[in-house]
């Protein structure tokens, strides 16, 4: 009888583990869970994280950003399976902003270690093989104020290999009006050297430079109108001879 209950429990516990390694099998096959936003450790159960210098990184497009505009985030460093991201208040786990226009094999998670609710996580989809992978990234206008951020990223070759606590160059933030504002500023001083390339001819500079122009437009009428008078006394000249000889 007792020999019964210990296979029994034996065969129970086989069970257990099995389920769990099932169950980590398939958090890693079709993403992190949510159990990973904060911490962002993969449940892979019986492996830990790499402890030499990741492969990857993160390539982000811009060196600050805009609440109300978007960005593009690239991990780079070769083939990987699956992955975890975050846009970090630096020094913090607090999440800004959301991934949007996601590409295959990816998805969002909804963590509560957020400002906001929403796409503010990006993670795999599935274990097929990714690289140069580009995510969207922004951050609405009403989170402005978060100060400067990195992304954060764990990322894992496969499931018994992986990196963790991979960061970004960090942003600052910019007001929101500040690229904008460095827009109409590129066009104002490329219309003020417009403006200065043509002063040269007509406005402001003309009146000094324009009233040579017009009096040597209206020298050669003068010279054209004395040659005309002095053709004319030429031709009177024989006229006048005649006269004088009869």
């Amino acid at each position: 009888m007792s020999w019964e209950l210990g296979t029994a429990s034996g065969l129970l516990l086989a069970l257990v583990v099995v389920a769990s390694l099932l169950s980590g099998g398939e958090a890693y096959g079709t993403g992190a869970p949510l159990s990973a936003c904060t911490s962002q450790q993969p449940g892979h159960y019986g492996f830990t994280a790499q402890t030499s210098a990741s492969p990857y990184s993160l390539t982000v497009s811009s060196s600050e950003y805009t609440p109300g505009q978007t960005l593009t985030v690239q991990i780079t460093g070769g083939d990987f399976q699956g992955f975890l991201i975050q846009a970090r208040k630096v020094g913090t786990t607090t999440a800004v902003g959301f991934f949007s226009s996601l590409p295959s094999g990816t998805k969002s998670n909804d963590c509560d270690n957020a400002v906001a609710s929403g796409d503010n996580t990006a993670t795999h989809s599935s274990t097929a093989a990714k690289r140069d992978l580009t995510l969207t990234w922004s951050a609405p206008e009403n989170q402005a104020g978060q100060g400067t951020i990195e992304f954060v990223a764990t990322v894992a070759q496969q499931k018994a290999t992986y990196w963790m606590g991979i960061t970004s160059a960090q942003l600052s933030e910019a007001a929101s009006g500040d690229t904008t504002t460095h827009a109409q500023g590129t066009t104002r001083t490329q219309a003020d050297q417009t403006t200065g390339g043509a002063t040269g001819a007509t406005p402001t500079g003309s009146s000094q430079t324009g009233s040579p122009m017009t009096i040597e437009s209206s020298t050669p009428g003068s010279g054209a109108t004395m040659a005309t008078t002095f053709n004319l006394l030429l031709l009177a000249i024989p006229a006048f001879l005649a006269k004088l000889l009869m």
